[in-house]
């Protein structure tokens, strides 16, 4: 298991040195860490960098608050952000949560399971996140493809019977026993067995 790419964004030294030894304590995993003093500095180590994680101050040089968090999900979506705050911030914390961030940690109450539980939880919140944006866009091509079915194919969502050319209803089985001539290069013996059981015998 390759370790974790962690950039940690904060401009105080001191804070620095004790996120670097709360990270060492972790007996299961392994950081290859990096840190950026501002956010310009930290947009452009993302830029060329493949990092998994951000542990991000809310106050730093160049930009405080929200729109810290909000330049850094804008221009790098993937990322997983962590956001460290102080205690007068937790409230913008709670926000940039509901904003895009994956959570958020009180400095003064950082500890090694803490840090790496918090971790732990992003990467697969994000993950978890990630595969249900995929699902719902696979699911909105299934719709779209439906629509086109369906306009293809004006089929009763109630009974399952197809409206023909003149505007009637019919059956499945005689819908295609009436617009298939002679063998079925579109339908296989078994699936057209299934719409009518009782035709199968004459598409062998």
């Amino acid at each position: 298991m390759r370790n974790i790419s962690l950039l940690i964004v904060e401009d105080n030294p001191a804070d620095v040195l004790l996120i670097k030894e709360h990270l060492s304590e972790s007996p299961l995993k392994r950081y290859d860490i990096d840190v950026a003093e501002t956010l310009d500095d930290a947009v452009g180590r993302l830029k060329s960098n493949d990092i998994d994680v951000v542990l991000l101050d809310l106050s730093l040089p160049d930009s405080s608050g929200l729109d810290t968090v909000r330049t850094l999900i804008t221009k790098y979506p993937n990322v997983v952000i962590i956001v460290l705050t102080g205690l007068q911030d937790e409230q913008v914390a709670l926000q940039a949560v509901r904003y895009g961030a994956q959570d958020y940690i009180e400095k003064k109450q950082i500890t090694s399971t803490l840090l790496n539980r918090s971790i732990s939880y992003s990467i697969e919140r994000k993950k978890n996140l990630q595969e249900k944006v995929r699902l719902l866009g696979d699911l909105s091509k299934v719709l779209e493809h439906l629509e086109v079915l369906q306009s293809i194919l004006p089929i009763c969502a109630a009974c399952r019977r197809i409206r023909d050319s003149e505007g009637n209803w019919q059956q499945i089985d005689a819908y295609i026993k009436n617009h298939v001539k002679g063998e079925s290069h579109h339908i296989c013996p078994d699936c057209y067995g299934e719409l009518s059981p009782h035709m199968t015998q004459k598409i062998k």
